[in-house]
C-alpha cells in the first residue's frame, strides 16, 4: 500500500452548598434512565441534547476530518469513512464530553472538578479546565502510558495516582470529593458526557449526507457508541451500530449476547489501555441496547495491522485503543460488503515504545 499522506489541519489548530448542588447536577441528572429500559422519547431527548452540545464543543474543538483509503474501500467493495478523532487538540474524542459537561458546570459557578481516567478523559478534562479557567484533579492509574500522564500534567491537571489492581478509582475520587467538594466529570456513564461524545455523530451526518450503513466504534465504557449510535439512528433507523473491543476485554460483546451487563474476562493483553473498563456503563448499556448495538472482538494482531496501515498510508499515529474499530473491519470485512461504513479512529496518545512494538507485530 503506497504512502498517501493526508494533511490533518485539525491536529494543529461558591460555597460548599452550591458546590454540592453542582455535584448532584452532574452525577444524578437522568440517573433514572440508567436503571430502566429506554424508550423512543428518551433517545429523542438525547438527540436534542447532542444538538445543544454541538456549539459548546465546537467553541474549543473544531470538527474532525473524515479520511479515506482506496484500499479499504476495495476490501469491502464499498466506502470506509475514517473519522479522525485522533486529530483533536487533545489527541482523542474525550474532549467532547469533557467540554459539554464542564461548560455547563462553569456556568453554574464551579471552578474546580474531579475526574477519574485511564488517560485520555483526563487530558480532555485538563484541556477543558484550561479553556474555561477552571482547575482539575485527575485520578489516574499508576501504570497509565507516560504520554497520557504527561499530557495531563502539561495542561495543568493535578494528578492523583492509584493502583488499578488493588484500588477502586471511583472510591478514590469519592474520597477526594469528601475532602474538597467538587463536581465529578465522569468518563462515560453520564447523560451529558454521552451527549458531548455524540457530537461526533452529528458531524458525520453533515460530512456524509448519503448516510451510514454501519458504524464501528472503539468501545471502553460505551459512551461514544451510545452518543454516535443514537444520533446516526435518529437519521437512519437501519444504521447498524457495532462496538469494537480487544479480546479479553470484550464485555460489550458478552453483554449484548446475554442481554445484561457482563464482566469482561480481563485475561487479554492490556495494549488497549483506554478500553479496559471491566463492564459496560449502566446508562451507556441501556442506550446501546435500545440502539440494537452488536459487539465485535479484535485480536492484538489486527489492532497492530490497523495502526500500521494508518501510519504507512496516512502518516497518522494511532494508539492501540484508537485502532480497534479499524482492526474489527480488517478482521471481518465480509460483514460489511457493499456498505458505507463509519470507522472511528478515537485516539493517538501513544508512547514511542508501544507504537514501535505494535508496528513490529504488524510486520
Amino acid at each position: 500500500m503506497g504512502r498517501d499522506h493526508i494533511s490533518l489541519s485539525a491536529r494543529l489548530h461558591t460555597d460548599k452548598a452550591s458546590e454540592l448542588d453542582l455535584i448532584t447536577m452532574s452525577e444524578t441528572a437522568h440517573a433514572e434512565r440508567s436503571t430502566s429500559e429506554l424508550n423512543k422519547s428518551d433517545l429523542l431527548r438525547l438527540v436534542a441534547d447532542i444538538d445543544a452540545a454541538l456549539p459548546r464543543v465546537h467553541r474549543y474543538a473544531p470538527a474532525t476530518p473524515i479520511l479515506r483509503l482506496p484500499s479499504l474501500d476495495a476490501l469491502i467493495n464499498g466506502q470506509v469513512m475514517l473519522k479522525a478523532e485522533c486529530a483533536q487538540a487533545t489527541g482523542s474524542f474525550k474532549i467532547r464530553g469533557a467540554l459539554n459537561v464542564m461548560m455547563q458546570l462553569s456556568l453554574g459557578g464551579a471552578d474546580h472538578v474531579i475526574a477519574f481516567s485511564s488517560g485520555n478523559h483526563g487530558i480532555g478534562v485538563a484541556y477543558a479546565a484550561r479553556c474555561l479557567g477552571m482547575t482539575a484533579t485527575i485520578v489516574v492509574p499508576h501504570d497509565a502510558p507516560e504520554a497520557k500522564v504527561e499530557g495531563i500534567r502539561r495542561l495543568g491537571g493535578d494528578i492523583v495516582l492509584y493502583d488499578r489492581l488493588s484500588e477502586d478509582r471511583e472510591q478514590v475520587a469519592s474520597a477526594l470529593q469528601d475532602k474538597s467538594p467538587a463536581p465529578l466529570v465522569k468518563p462515560y456513564d453520564d447523560w451529558q458526557t454521552i451527549a458531548g461524545q455524540g457530537t461526533c455523530g452529528a458531524e458525520v451526518i453533515v460530512q456524509v449526507p448519503e448516510g451510514i450503513d454501519a458504524a464501528i466504534i472503539c468501545t471502553g465504557g460505551g459512551g461514544l457508541a451510545a452518543g454516535i449510535g443514537t444520533y446516526l439512528r435518529s437519521h437512519s433507523f437501519e444504521t447498524r451500530i457495532l462496538t469494537a473491543e480487544p479480546y479479553g476485554w470484550h464485555d460489550h460483546h458478552l453483554s449484548f449476547q446475554s442481554g445484561t451487563r457482563v464482566r469482561a474476562p480481563g485475561d487479554g493483553a492490556q495494549w488497549c489501555d483506554g478500553l479496559l473498563a471491566p463492564t459496560p456503563g449502566e446508562l451507556t448499556f441501556s442506550i446501546n441496547q435500545a440502539n440494537n448495538a452488536e459487539g465485535l472482538c479484535v485480536s492484538n494482531e489486527h489492532v497492530a495491522t490497523a495502526m500500521s496501515i494508518v501510519w504507512q498510508c496516512l502518516g497518522v499515529r494511532l494508539e492501540p485503543s484508537g485502532a480497534v474499530a479499524l482492526g474489527a473491519l480488517l478482521s471481518q470485512p465480509e460483514l460489511f460488503q457493499g456498505q458505507r461504513v463509519l470507522v472511528t479512529l478515537t485516539g493517538g496518545n501513544v508512547d514511542d515504545r508501544r507504537f514501535s512494538e505494535c508496528l513490529t507485530l504488524a510486520g
